[in-house]
């Protein structure tokens, strides 16, 4: 089933972030979800609602989560959520750096490109976004954001 904006939707189509029972999808709970990198951390995806479950080993499950996620279990009305892999992330601050870095400033394309060698790139990347020019990291932002959003669609696509 594919998602399309609403304002070039066809009679029959599902508007973007929509189920196809017409509820709207927290879309912006759902990227929280999916970029969220820590396991002790567990979303959910209501197929009915559209709405973002939350859980979290750090705060405790109350009885009325314990009820909610025995639920989750025997539900297909329910899709855990995959957060999207590190290596995919990673790839994008790689090709953030050779599409859109190097073409236009090659001293801070190398030193992007030094920043993401070894462990702890990720925070050295983004350290060292916001050395070299205040420019890139709010490019890196907008890049970023647009690569989640097409991989928020693309999941949503998948469990639909």
């Amino acid at each position: 089933m594919e998602l399309l904006p609403d304002a070039i939707c066809s009679p029959g189509d599902v508007p973007y972030g929509t189920l196809p029972n017409g509820k709207p999808i927290n879309m912006d709970m759902l990227e929280t979800a999916m970029e969220d990198s820590d396991l002790a951390n567990r979303y959910f995806l209501n197929l009915v609602t559209g709405e973002v479950d939350f859980f979290s080993d750090y705060l405790g499950l109350s009885e009325e989560d314990e009820h909610l996620l025995e639920e989750i279990d025997g539900s297909d009305d329910y899709v855990t959520v995959e957060r999207i892999p590190s290596h995919e992330v990673y790839q994008w601050m790689v090709d953030f750096v050779d599409e859109l870095v190097a073409p236009a400033d090659e001293h801070a394309a190398e030193k992007l490109s030094l920043a993401l060698n070894g462990k702890g790139a990720f925070r050295r990347f983004k350290d060292t976004l916001y050395h070299v020019n205040g420019q890139w990291l709010q490019a890196w932002y907008q890049w970023k954001d647009k690569r989640l959003k097409a991989a928020v669609d693309e999941w949503v696509k998948s469990v639909l």
